[in-house]
């Protein structure tokens, strides 16, 4: 059995990842350990965080898991990566922005386990994308592979419900706004842009140039990414839904629909999967992606435990 703590994963997401673990036949929760108990820990060196009993829960939790599902950043972080690695323990950083950390460790590495299979087998940080890195990278990696379009051109657009909002940013704070329309998140997109632009970078080793918006829609939780590129030449527009099915192939928790079939918000909420369509535009003959996921699900807690599962070698579908 595979014992995990769960640190600092709230809300939506934290009941989502609690959820899928208690049905793995394989893994089960050992301790979990919420962000608003440790609200001052940052405050503290890392001396005196030892020190201070307030935070032996954190202590506790690490001794008692085989792996840390961390929703830290920053001081919190490294202190977990102290302790967690010197004791054997493997780490997966899980939600927006976590990516930046864990990188200067040996063995790490930042990227989802649909193209990262063989770095994260062996890895002792694994950090998983943000929920909108996940639904732009899941359409635009099989462009690029396949050279169908011209990466730089595309213009990405990303919907999404209020839970996407981060806390921070005030936007959204209560369900009573997902009435009030659609809002622009992220106005110049450059956080989101650099993120896949880093994963395209690593995968590719080009750095290319698109538009990118996310917005805040009437929903209250998933996302929705639209993807419009101009194809090279020689594209033939029967090859599209060929060439996705064709680069997921061993991946059971992509789905990609039929040309021309139209993905509703609702194909992806609530579900571990994504869901893909893809065809050639009739007016424009612009190449058009739609990926839909649910961003506390398949955007947050499948993909980490489908990386625990690469991880110690267990089928990618169990509890999912």
């Amino acid at each position: 059995m595979i014992w995990v703590g769960i640190l600092g994963a709230n809300g939506y997401l934290g009941e989502a990842l609690s959820k899928l673990i208690a049905g793995h036949k394989s893994a089960q929760v050992s301790t979990i350990v919420d962000k608003r108990d440790l609200r001052e820990f940052a405050c503290y060196t890392r001396m005196s965080i030892e020190e201070n009993t307030e935070y032996s829960s954190m202590v506790n939790a690490i001794n008692k898991s085989d792996i840390i599902f961390n929703g830290f950043s920053g001081t919190i972080a490294e202190y977990i990566y102290s302790k967690a690695l010197s004791n054997g323990k493997r780490i997966i950083n899980v939600g927006d922005q976590q990516h930046t950390d864990g990188g200067a460790y040996p063995g790490s590495v930042y990227g989802l386990s649909e193209l990262y299979k063989d770095k994260i087998r062996d890895a002792s940080i694994a950090s998983n994308p943000s929920s909108y890195c996940t639904g732009a990278m899941l359409g635009l990696a099989p462009l690029a592979a396949s050279n169908l379009v011209d990466i730089n051109t595309a213009v990405i657009e990303s919907k999404s419900g209020i839970s996407c909002v981060k806390c921070g940013d005030k936007l959204v704070c209560t369900d009573k706004t997902a009435g009030d329309g659609s809002k622009i998140y992220k106005t110049d997109g450059r956080e989101y842009a650099a993120e896949v632009n880093e994963q395209m970078f690593t995968l590719f080793g080009e750095k290319f140039l698109f538009s990118y918006t996310s917005y805040i829609i009437p929903e209250i939780k998933g996302i929705v990414t639209t993807i419009k590129a101009e194809p090279n030449t020689g594209f033939c527009g029967n090859d599209i839904s060929e060439a996705y099915r064709d680069f997921y192939k061993n991946n059971p928790l992509i789905e990609v629909c039929s040309t021309g079939t139209t993905n509703g918000a609702a194909n992806g909420f609530g579900k571990c999967f994504c869901s893909i369509s893809a065809s050639a535009d009739a007016d424009t003959g612009k190449i058009a992606v739609t990926t839909v996921i649910d961003d506390a699900v398949r955007g947050f807690a499948s993909q980490a435990i489908q990386t625990m599962n690469l991880m110690y070698g267990i089928d990618g579908k169990t509890g999912l």
